[in-house]
């Protein structure tokens, strides 16, 4: 009887595996048959800017299939090996019919048909491998053993403000758009807390500076009638992963982890290295960006594993880091502007890329700025101030605005 067991358990295990047999378009809905029968909580469900999509742990044994459906899409591609997600965009997500029949999924629009799109055509908007090579990137990547250097990296674009400038006078001038910001919900994080005090110089930390900072932001972007949520309103310490878990679990539009930069006091330009700069998450490897990364890092360091092994696949795609990519190029130049309105020597870091832990947990476009140098006695001195910490605010604002008319 054991032996019968013991030949008999590979057998179960492999035909219990679930798989995505076929895919097929009709003229007015989406099939999608699985080897074994599905429940509609064996999918997990995300709210992304574009519309919704579905993760389920099936393997998809046939090849990846994109689906028009009048005004909507419909995209089926392999998220990991053994997970399928099903990305559905469209602006009309009430009118989604989602319904399970035993082995069947089948998905449609009210007045819609579906007709299939080659593949080969909407690569750029397809679910690609890219999910894989960021985890990878991450498993390789050693924060503990990076060599910290000053040198400038080839990221950096224009000056910030020479992209933004007319974007974001028309977004601040145009405050008549409350109303449409209701439907807006925005998750500040105020970097570190509690007992991480984040970069220090004598008795100053950084998690003071961000938060008085967060504090002036939501309190503007509440009063253009966003949905403002922060990560913590206190001196308390919170983990990297419940920051993001915060913003997805609030179904927010975007993400932004506010922080102040500092140089390790063996850097040659320990004393020098200044300007405001903004971060979002892609696979870059700039010497540069790992240094900042793994300042920010260091607290969370443990969790490289469960983010490189999970959170990656989940949730990262070309898609959410292009948008990542506009929200950035948009608050980066809106801080500048509103600082320089202060001081006009204010330098700009630029947009770059980097692998922020804080950042990995989003489901939504987010970003890391570091709003000066802490290292830097003249950066320092103005980030204490009230008045810097305002501009920086409304500098943030301005961008949120800026991004959301332009890209809605």
């Amino acid at each position: 009887m054991r032996v019968f067991l013991f030949l008999l358990l590979p057998f179960l295990v492999f035909a219990s595996h679930l798989k995505i047999i076929s895919i097929k378009g009709t003229n007015s809905e989406v099939q999608v048959q699985f080897n074994n029968s599905i429940k509609e909580k064996d999918f997990s469900k995300y709210s992304i800017n574009s519309g919704i999509y579905y993760d389920i742990k099936a393997e998809l044994a046939v090849s990846k299939e994109t689906f028009k459906l009048g005004k909507n899409s419909i995209k089926i591609a392999p998220n990991t090996k053994t997970i399928t997600r099903i990305v559905i965009e469209t602006k009309e997500s009430e009118n989604l019919y989602f319904n399970i029949n035993n082995k069947r999924l089948t998905l449609s629009f009210k007045n819609n048909s579906a007709t299939k799109i080659d593949s080969n055509k909407t690569n750029a908007n397809n679910l690609e491998s890219s999910n894989l090579n960021i985890a990878n990137l991450f498993n390789s990547l050693d924060l503990k053993s990076i060599n910290p250097s000053n040198k400038q990296d080839s990221t950096k674009i224009k000056d910030s403000t020479q992209q933004t400038d007319s974007t974001l006078k028309s977004a601040a001038q145009n405050n008549t758009q409350t109303n449409n910001n209701k439907n807006k919900i925005i998750v500040l994080d105020p970097g570190h807390g509690g007992k991480d005090c984040g970069a220090s110089v004598g008795k100053i930390c950084e998690k003071t500076i961000t938060l008085n900072i967060s504090k002036k932001t939501a309190e503007i972007l509440k009063s253009r009638g966003y949905a403002v949520y922060t990560t913590r309103n206190s001196d308390k310490y919170i983990s990297l992963t419940d920051r993001t878990k915060m913003a997805n679990d609030k179904n927010a539009d975007v993400f932004i982890s506010i922080h102040a930069n500092a140089l390790d006091k063996k850097s040659k330009n320990y004393k020098s290295a200044n300007g405001i700069e903004t971060y979002f998450l892609s696979t870059a490897r700039s010497e540069r960006a790992k240094k900042v990364a793994e300042l920010e890092n260091k607290d969370d360091i443990e969790v490289m594993n469960y983010f490189s092994k999970l959170s990656f696949l989940n949730s990262i795609n070309s898609q959410r880091l292009l948008a990542s990519n506009k929200l950035a190029i948009d608050i980066q130049g809106g801080m500048l502007m509103n600082a320089r309105n202060l001081h006009k020597g204010v330098i700009d870091g630029g947009v770059r890329e980097g692998p922020f832990w804080v950042l990995a947990g989003a489901l939504m476009p987010s970003i890391l700025i570091e709003v000066g140098y802490m290292t830097n006695a003249l950066e320092l001195t103005r980030m204490q101030t009230k008045e810097y910490q305002n501009a920086i605010a409304s500098g943030i604002a301005d961008g949120i605005d800026g991004y959301f008319l332009k890209n809605f």
